[in-house]
Formats: structure tokens, sequence, C-alpha cells
């Protein structure tokens, strides 16, 4: 159980800082149009849903 609970918060922390990165990422693209930071951008926020997903099922295991 308590494996679970430093996972959750392990995967807390990683979506906490994936979010920063997206919104340094965000203000950064007002100025940096480039297609590589698009990419960029995209790819952080498609990997920061898989990490609310993944948090969704352990909280959801962990209730069981």
């Amino acid at each position: 159980m308590a494996g679970k609970n430093k996972q959750i918060q392990k995967l807390k922390d990683h979506h906490e800082y994936l979010n920063k990165k997206v919104a340094e990422l965000t203000e950064d693209r007002k100025t940096d149009r480039s297609s590589e930071s698009k990419t960029i951008l995209m790819r952080l926020k498609k990997t920061k849903l898989a990490l609310k997903d993944a948090l969704a099922r352990a909280k959801a295991t962990l209730t069981k």
C-alpha cells in the first residue's frame, strides 16, 4: 500500500513538473513560433495527459 502511495506521489510530482514546463513553453511560443517549439510543446502536453491518465488509474486501483 505504501508503495502505491509513493508511486502516486511520483506521478503527481512529474505531472506538476510537466505542467510548469508546458506553461513556460506556452509563454515562449508568443515569440518563438517555430515548428520545433510547437512539436516539443505538443509532445509535453501528450506526456502530461498520459501521466494524468496513469494517475487516475493508480488512484482507482488504490481505492478498490
